[in-house]
């Protein structure tokens, strides 16, 4: 409800004001890690998203509503930080960059991720063949993730087959955590600057990064709708 927002304007607050320059930065970046959410959770609400995430609309929704209004949040902290002296002016883009990539990528992959388990329906008994599935699935994704993001080639496409398995046998559920791995190990891949990711400058990396996780979270919750 609305009286929860002043809540996290105050929390964004007190985080920020023992590593901010100031206490204005900190309330500048502050109102951008509230007002962005609040954006986002407008513009899924009158978009008539629904938690479950069992709709292809919804997907569609939370990719690019989410995307689109964590640019507020970096953009508010990037300004900020540029305004109180922290960052230079040719500093602002690799920042805003790096902010935006690490806003949207809680809205694109982590909130499917905690909202499928929140709504997944639990099941008293699993049977072995299924436990079984699940470790060949997420043991050969991790391990397609670690080569993919080692190599110079372009072997990150390989992880696509089993976000579809995952999609098909495991639903929500399935789909959202194997994204997390994909991003997880995407994210880990950028920061050390391997792989893909060798040649291209912090800016390069951080749009190819994001474009991937918004591709991969896109195909996993539609293909967990359908």
């Amino acid at each position: 409800g609305r009286k929860v927002w002043p809540a996290i304007a105050v929390a964004a607050f007190l985080v920020n004001a023992p590593i901010g320059p100031s206490l204005m930065t900190a309330a500048g970046v502050a109102v951008g890690n509230t007002v962005a959410p609040l954006l986002c959770a407008t513009l899924l609400r009158r978009a008539g998203f629904r938690l479950e995430l069992d709709r292809v609309r919804d997907a569609m929704a939370i990719v690019l509503l989410g995307a689109l209004s964590m640019t507020v949040s970096a953009t508010c902290g990037t300004a900020t930080l540029l305004l109180s002296g922290s960052v230079s002016v040719s500093g602002f883009w690799p920042t805003w960059s790096v902010w935006w990539t690490g806003d949207a990528m809680g809205v694109l992959i982590v909130a499917p991720f905690l909202l499928s388990w929140r709504f997944a329906h639990s099941r008293s008994r699993t049977s072995w063949p299924r436990w079984a599935e699940a470790a060949a699935l997420f043991g050969g994704l991790v391990a397609v993730a670690l080569f993919g993001f080692q190599s110079p080639l372009q072997m990150k496409y390989l992880m696509f087959p089993f976000l579809a398995w995952a999609a098909w046998r495991f639903r929500q559920r399935g789909a959202a955590t194997a994204a997390l791995v994909a991003s997880s190990t995407a994210i880990w891949a950028a920061e050390k600057g391997i792989g893909p990711f060798a040649q291209e400058t912090l800016v390069d990396r951080m749009v190819a990064l994001q474009v991937f996780n918004a591709t991969v979270a896109l195909v996993s919750i539609v293909l967990a709708a359908f």
